[in-house]
């Protein structure tokens, strides 16, 4: 396949990877089954040919300078990117999410294509996961779907015996004069962004906060009068205009540790109230994590006044004019933590959503020009300067958390010759400054939700899962209960710093002998 270069947006999510932070993306499935190593190696080879994303590598410019290029790597390997732990047949579903932890925090080889698979067996109950870590710089969350799709979808038209053959890459006049290429966009790029704040109104946040006070002056209006709505009375305050979002104990630098919790949301739950109010499942979502962010910020006295804001990504997929493996526009949008009621916070995000699906914040163009006058050494340079420095300290994000939603693919994954996938559940990256993401991965009938914090300033994720699944409950259908294979996997786990564990590489297997024994994990310093 003939080499690309990667566009500047896509070359920016390397600079993630710092000694405290990834940037790649993981993803726990769970399977109903264990998988032997041998069934995962075989179903990856025979559909190789069809995600030629797998078999590129990185391939940086001449002296550094200017955006690395994909190319087909020559010496590609499988072994190279599958590895496997043997729980020893007494494993437990916390030995279990203990080794997917520690899988997901190691950086990927550069040298290598981006990508690796993790299997787990062993387990007592005779059940199985398997953990998927790509690099954002080569998907976004519906690219790393797709791919899952290909790589595990039922298709009874594969070709087994399909080859392909690498190319040799891009050759030193096409780099060169790609450089060119680049310089010229660099300058374009700076003009553009000159005259955006030359032109620009008020903040775009003080513009989205004023179009969302009257989208809920309206939407409220029309949610209260249709029969059967949640709650009588309007009572829902207009939204400050937001300059800035308020201060909370997950706004800081973050450590090299991490904690993670999941659970599972029935989307036919909610199917009721949507149906009544008009809303979406994403309206859902985001008051549910509005009003478990209030519960927590409460018991931990740091509840602001104002409302929390959110960084929300959105795919750009049906926009012909999008490039590049990271087709998203970001915008920001108010979550209120401020409202009291479940209702009032529907209706609130309800409306805000509207507001920032017509108005992105930082829509791909922004994104792109930022990215390409930047450029990928520097971006990456000033990353790991600032947080050396723990300038997140001083100098707050302009939002206080990311919420992610991927919707979830046609049909149910299979992995092996017969494993189902149950559940497939993220793990959500976080960064200097944004020690708190939420993360769902849409899946037939489900909304698997990962949270993922620095356990340094949110020590306990386990107990932000368990207020959404509240805030959920309340919302939609009171006395809610969970599926019963989910019971023994909404698990939270929280792990200090420390050695970097004795995990296997890709290609090794690592026994663990005493199921139960705590990991210690930490990020591991980018080589």
């Amino acid at each position: 396949m003939e080499a690309t270069q990667l566009t500047a947006f896509d070359a920016s999510f390397l600079a993630l990877d710092t000694p405290v932070s990834a940037g790649h993306v993981c993803l726990l499935a769970l399977l109903d089954q264990q998988v032997e190593p041998e069934q995962l190696h075989h179903q990856i080879a025979s559909r190789l040919y069809l995600a030629p994303l797998l078999r590129r590598k990185l391939k940086l410019p001449t002296f550094l300078v200017g955006r690395p290029w994909w190319v087909d790597d020559p010496d590609f390997d499988l072994d190279n990117h599958l590895s496997y732990t043997d729980l020893g047949g007494t494993g437990t579903q916390v030995d279990m999410c203990a080794d997917a932890v520690a899988f997901s925090v190691g950086h990927l080889d550069r040298a290598k294509p981006l990508w690796e698979l993790h299997l787990v067996g062993g387990l007592a109950d005779g059940s199985g996961a398997l953990v998927t870590k790509f690099h954002h710089c080569a998907v976004d969350g519906i690219g790393k779907r797709d791919l899952l799709a290909l790589l595990f979808g039922i298709d009874e038209s594969l070709d087994p015996h399909h080859r392909w053959r690498p190319d040799g890459g891009p050759g030193p006049l096409s780099r060169v004069g790609h450089r060119v290429t680049e310089a010229t966009e660099r300058t374009a790029a700076a003009l553009r962004l000159e005259v955006r704040a030359v032109t620009a109104v008020p903040s775009a946040l003080l513009k989205a906060s004023r179009g969302t006070a009257a989208l809920i002056a309206d939407g409220w209006e029309r949610l209260v009068e249709q029969p059967g709505s949640p709650a009588s009375e309007p009572g829902l305050p207009t939204p400050a205009a937001l300059s800035s979002p308020p201060s909370t104990p997950f706004n800081a630098s973050i450590t090299a540790r991490r904690a993670w919790a999941w659970t599972s949301l029935p989307v036919a739950a909610s199917s009721p109230v949507r149906h009544r109010t008009g809303t979406s499942v994403n309206d859902i979502l985001m008051a549910c994590a509005a009003g478990a962010l209030r519960a927590w910020l409460s018991e931990n006295n740091a509840l602001p006044n104002d409302p929390l804001v959110t960084m929300v990504p959105m795919s750009a997929r049906h926009d012909a004019k999008s490039v590049g493996n990271n087709q998203i526009v970001l915008t920001l949008c108010a979550l209120p933590t401020h409202l009291e009621s479940a209702a009032d916070r529907l209706a609130y995000t309800h409306a805000a959503m509207a507001q920032s699906k017509d108005s992105p914040t930082y829509p791909s163009s922004l994104m792109n020009d930022v990215a390409a006058v930047a450029g990928p050494m520097v971006t990456q340079l000033l990353t790991q300067a600032a947080a050396a420095m723990h300038l997140a300290d001083r100098v707050q994000l302009p939002f206080n958390l990311m919420i992610s939603n991927v919707p979830a693919p046609a049909r149910r994954f299979q992995v092996g010759r017969s494993a189902t996938v149950v559940g497939t559940f993220p793990f959500p990256p976080i960064t200097d400054g944004l020690g708190l993401s939420i993360t769902v991965q849409g899946y037939p009938g489900e909304l698997c939700l990962g949270i993922g914090a620095c356990p340094d300033l949110l020590p306990d994720p386990d107990r932000l899962r368990d207020l959404l699944v509240q805030a959920h409950d309340e919302l939609v259908a009171p006395g809610l209960t969970a599926p019963s294979w989910l019971g023994a996997q909404c698990l939270g786990g929280s792990f200090a710093r420390g050695p970097q564990p004795n995990h296997p590489a890709p290609g090794q297997q690592l026994v663990q002998g005493e199921p139960g024994t705590r990991l210690v994990v930490q990020q591991p310093a980018l080589q």
